[in-house]
């Protein structure tokens, strides 16, 4: 492996990025509830499939602002959507609980997703959270 440092336009590229695939995720939840509701995670895996492949990951930073302003979002209400959201799934009572109660946790939030997921209404469980 090897060390690697961003820019500060490559880490706002990213965080962009993480912005949309968030706001594209609540979408798709959302259109395609009925076929998504009985599977593992909420069906974040089909999801994930299809934003791996979309062309948004080949976009420039000024192509994703422009992108973002097509979309009638500025980039300031991009990263307080994200920011809301991973507040919301930190402060959930269930994924604080988890955390308090795992007692194998390692403290980075990995490998706290309850046995029993359907208990938790409205939780998403994102593989691969960019930050």
């Amino acid at each position: 492996m090897a060390i690697v440092f961003m820019s500060k336009t490559a880490k706002k590229r990213s965080l962009l990025i993480d912005a949309l695939r968030i706001l594209a995720w609540e979408e798709y939840k959302s259109t395609n509830k009925e076929a998504l509701k009985n599977l593992q995670y909420g069906g974040y895996a089909v999801f994930d499939k299809e934003w791996q492949i979309d062309e948004i990951h080949g976009k420039g930073y000024e192509d994703l602002l422009a992108f973002a302003k097509s979309l009638e979002f500025s980039e300031a209400e991009l990263l307080s959507i994200r920011s809301k959201y991973y507040a919301k799934k930190t402060n959930t009572p269930s994924t604080t609980a988890s955390v308090k109660n795992n007692s194998s946790s390692n403290g980075n939030g990995n490998g706290n997703i309850p046995e029993d997921v359907s208990a938790v209404e409205e939780e998403e469980y994102d593989v691969g959270d960019a930050f």
